[in-house]
């Protein structure tokens, strides 16, 4: 299903929609598709925590674990809505289940993209992130192909002093990339097409072009009004104590410890920067 480009809200909306919409016996859905610059929060994540006080772009809590997430027009978002009987039955085998066909499509480009947990990783830095959980009767589980990551940009928007923003830029040049960065971008449709292929194969699903029905419109529409409902900045926690996880093996925090600030900055499990400020 091809959704074009959404705005925010509607594109998690649509994916917990046609979730809940699902029975035990339905035909699982590829959803393929864009939308605007945002930030998206996981399930349990307050923005007031998370995020800078004042954002030039939207918020939305997406209804899958994970944490903040950026998402733009330089990604292809795709989304596997599965009926669980045709799921791993444990939700921790899910990653090497749904993600096989991203990273055959990633090889078939020439890029290769191993699994880091419930990651995809290029050589030593993560590529493509993942979301997850059990919505109604379904299994769902999202992921996107990233062309251009803007680190500045996605930085400027997360919650601490401007130093730590600052560091938070250069950690993410360190621990995340795209795909620009090691292959021409090709073109979207042929993308599409190598990646429906691959689902194709490796998942033994039969593909066809399909629309929204109207049971799965009206689901859409009820998660619409629970994501526009929902209070993202006071609810929640922030997911990685005093900071920000960048990928499964480096992270960056910023603490107050008697009287002095600490930040610290994480990277392959070992401490590439440290500072200690008198407060």
């Amino acid at each position: 299903m091809d959704l074009g480009c959404l705005s925010p809200q509607r594109l998690h909306a649509t994916y917990a929609g046609i979730a809940q919409a699902m029975h035990a016996d339905s035909v699982p859905v590829l959803l393929w598709g864009t939308a605007p610059a945002h930030l998206c929060l996981g399930q349990s994540q307050s923005a007031s925590r998370e995020l800078a006080p004042q954002l030039a772009v939207p918020v939305v809590r997406r209804p899958l674990g994970g944490g903040a997430v950026w998402v733009d027009e330089g990604q292809f978002v795709y989304v596997l809505i599965a009926p669980l009987r045709l799921a791993p039955r444990r939700p921790a085998d899910w990653g090497a289940w749904a993600l096989q066909p991203a990273i055959a499509t990633f090889r078939h480009f020439g890029l290769d993209v191993e699994r880091h947990g419930e990651d995809l990783w290029l050589y030593d830095r993560k590529i493509a992130g993942t979301g997850s959980a059990t919505i109604g009767r379904a299994a769902v589980y999202a992921s996107s192909f990233l062309m251009h990551f803007p680190h500045e940009r996605f930085a400027s928007c997360i919650a601490g002093s401007q130093e730590f923003r600052a560091w938070l830029s250069a950690g993410l040049r360190a621990t995340l990339t795209d795909w620009a960065s090691h292959a021409p971008v090709p073109v979207a449709i042929k993308l599409q097409e190598v990646f429906i292929r691959r689902v194709e194969q490796d998942l033994a699903w039969h593909l066809r072009s399909s629309r929204v029905t109207a049971n799965e419109r009206s689901a859409i529409e009820e998660a619409l009004l629970e994501l526009r409902d929902d209070d993202v900045w006071d609810s929640g926690q922030r997911v990685h104590r005093d900071g920000l996880k960048l990928n499964a093996d480096s992270h960056l925090v910023e603490r107050d410890e008697c009287g002095r600030r600490v930040r610290e900055l994480v990277v392959r499990g070992k401490v590439a920067r440290r500072a200690v400020v008198t407060i």
